[in-house]
């Protein structure tokens, strides 16, 4: 488990598979099962994230609505900085075809409160 870091901001991140659950199961078949594709596109978009911006970041499930898995990853400024240019510029490619739908960042007042005083 990693320590926690000072100063992150909390983001929420939504991957998906490119198409809809009737694309994936005319492609795919019975091959290999949606959450199976979902586990290793978690691990692939970990590794890639780690590889470009660093391995200091705190990521952990946090939940799902219907076909949609959302991450939550701890991140400071300058790795935010660098994940949203990771997104406008196209950058985050998976081989199990899952893309970024959405990205939520959660401002916890109470919690910058403390870590100014």
């Amino acid at each position: 488990m990693k320590p926690d870091r000072n100063n992150t901001t909390v983001l929420l991140i939504d991957i998906r598979y490119k198409d809809s659950m009737n694309a994936f199961e005319e492609f795919y078949r019975e091959s290999v099962t949606y959450y199976e594709l979902e586990q290793s596109s978690y691990v692939e978009f970990k590794d890639l994230i780690f590889d470009s911006i660093s391995k200091s970041i705190k990521f952990r499930k946090y939940g799902r609505i219907g076909n949609v898995l959302t991450i939550k990853a701890d991140m400071v400024e300058n790795e935010i900085k660098k994940f949203a240019e990771m997104i406008e510029q196209d950058n985050i490619k998976l081989s199990t075809e899952w893309v970024v739908t959405n990205v939520t960042i959660i401002r916890d007042k109470e919690k910058n409160l403390k870590n100014q005083s």
